[in-house]
């Protein structure tokens, strides 16, 4: 798993449990680019509204992730994505998603590029996710990143495996239906040999009726669940029904 994997989160927010997220366009993700085709023939790259400029900002962070596979599109799109939340910023600093989708456009810029600039931008992105979750305690994306970050560091570098685990599980509190967060929830009870844990996050994801991440949770969320349980040991399976 990449260094700055915590910040190639696939949603712009994670969506409140009891409401049920929208479900994408038929033709997405294709339709992204009519999307974004809308916002800037209004001109909304040049607004003053912070409001305007995180909408931006989080449409360039779903392009990025879901619509462009060359690593040059790619690259501009997080660019363009942590140019505009930057901006975002600058007018409101106390704006959660603003420095979220700061956060998380930098992390995958960075590890677009490569490990040594993910090396390089580290101390900012923690420091936009830290701040994110200062003024928003229980942003979904922000403590999925988060934690992923404590997970994926070693100690020397701020990583806490404890805290990782902790983030997810709020995260995974929060919403339930966040597809994404309770994969990484079940790898991470793997890691520390708790297959009871990891089975439950997995059979979670395969039940879900309304993921808030559903493009992605059907693309590639799901598949990997069925295949990370159908690789546990059938001892290991089998133990969820005898503890």
């Amino acid at each position: 798993m990449k260094l700055l994997a915590a910040c190639a989160l696939l949603l712009l927010t994670a969506f409140p449990a009891a409401s049920q997220p929208p479900a994408p366009p038929s033709d997405y993700p294709q339709s992204l680019e009519q999307d974004l085709k809308k916002l800037l023939e209004t001109q909304a790259q040049d607004s003053s509204d912070p409001r305007q400029l995180i909408q931006l900002a989080g449409l360039y962070l779903e392009i990025g992730e879901e619509l462009y596979s060359e690593k040059a599109q790619k690259l501009a799109a997080f660019d363009e994505g942590a140019r505009l939340a930057k901006r975002a910023i600058e007018l409101d600093e106390n704006n959660a998603e603003a420095h979220y989708l700061y956060a998380a456009n930098l992390g995958n810029a960075a590890d677009t590029k490569g490990i040594a600039a993910s090396l390089l931008a580290l101390d900012e992105i923690k420091a936009h996710a830290r701040r994110t979750l200062e003024l928003q305690k229980d942003h979904v994306a922000a403590l999925h990143m988060a934690g992923m970050m404590l997970e994926e560091l070693p100690q020397f570098m701020g990583g806490n495996r404890a805290v990782a685990l902790d983030y997810l599980k709020r995260a995974a509190t929060i919403d339930p239906n966040y597809s994404h967060v309770r994969l990484d929830l079940a790898k991470m009870y793997l890691k520390r040999r708790d297959p009871e844990s990891a089975k439950r996050e997995l059979l979670a994801i395969l039940s879900m009726d309304q993921p808030s991440d559903a493009y992605p949770w059907a693309h590639r969320y799901r598949p990997e669940a069925e295949r990370l349980l159908t690789s546990l040991k059938p001892d290991e399976s089998a133990s969820t029904g005898t503890r």
